[in-house]
């Protein structure tokens, strides 16, 4: 069988990780985006997050992309649909689309890979979040979002077909 190679403008590219654009999002994670939409042309995006010790997202939808977790260090509780996952280094874990999720990280720092496909959610990172360098640590301290935190997160979610469910009631 003879294979067919597939024409397609291709971005190819090398990135180190001090080349990455680095976020503070939703204020206690630190995003680097290793592998934007503009990189895949809309494939799929890679971050390296970063998360504060038991400190999470809220319960949220994405309508649009699959989400691959790949543990990297420490742990974390992920909640998908109706089951509970308890992950640790080296784990895999997948949230389909149009699934209700949120993790909450272990008892230390934690991290993971996230591969999201579609792209879209590093364009989300970057209305939302603050631009760091790679080095700057993650936040010691962690405050409730105000009322126009979670009114600007809900807007901006909308456009990139993410919900909030506990919000939105």
């Amino acid at each position: 069988m003879k294979e067919t190679i597939i024409e397609k403008e291709t971005n190819d590219f090398h990135r180190k990780p001090e080349e990455a654009e680095t976020y503070i999002f939703l204020g206690d994670e630190k995003v680097r985006i290793l592998v934007s939409g503009e990189d895949t042309d809309g494939d799929c995006t890679v971050a390296f997050i970063s998360k504060v010790a038991n400190q999470g997202p809220p319960l949220h939808v994405h309508y649009k992309e699959d989400e691959l977790f790949e543990i990297k260090s420490g742990s974390f509780t992920f909640y998908i649909g109706d089951q509970v996952k308890e992950v640790k280094e080296g784990d895999f874990i997948f949230a389909p689309r149009g699934i209700p999720h949120r993790y909450v990280a272990g008892p230390t720092e934690s991290s993971f890979v996230l591969t999201a496909s579609p792209a879209g959610f590093d364009k989300f990172v970057k209305r939302l979040g603050t631009k760091v360098t790679p080095s700057t640590p993650l936040p010691e301290t962690v405050s409730a979002p105000s009322q126009e935190a979670i009114a600007e997160l809900l807007e901006v979610a909308k456009e990139f077909k993410i919900s909030f469910p506990d919000f939105e009631k």
